[in-house]
């Protein structure tokens, strides 16, 4: 069940960067929540401890999520270029 859950925190986060465009810097804050997010304790999240397994999987599932949207951002870049008209040709 974690592995599904997991998946599917990673399957939204590809679908995300899929269909939605954002600016570089939110992934690289992306990337940096996730990695500040795996180091604090388990005592020190926002979350009850009365959760026991279910806090782990809605950390991990959390950490899953903000490391694909950060790390997949290269794998869904799009070029946008603008249509120029071209300039006339110099020949006649």
């Amino acid at each position: 069940m974690v592995f599904v859950i997991y998946a599917g925190a990673a399957v939204l986060a590809l679908a995300l960067l899929y269909f939605f465009r954002t600016h570089w810097i939110w992934h690289v804050l992306s990337v940096a929540l996730a990695l500040a997010l795996g180091v604090v304790p388990a005592d020190r999240l926002p979350l009850p401890m009365s959760w026991g397994t279910g806090r782990d999987v809605v950390t991990g599932s959390v950490f899953m999520f903000l490391m694909v949207w950060g790390l997949g951002a290269p794998l869904f870049h799009r070029h946008h270029h603008r249509e120029t008209p071209h300039a006339p040709s110099a020949r006649a």
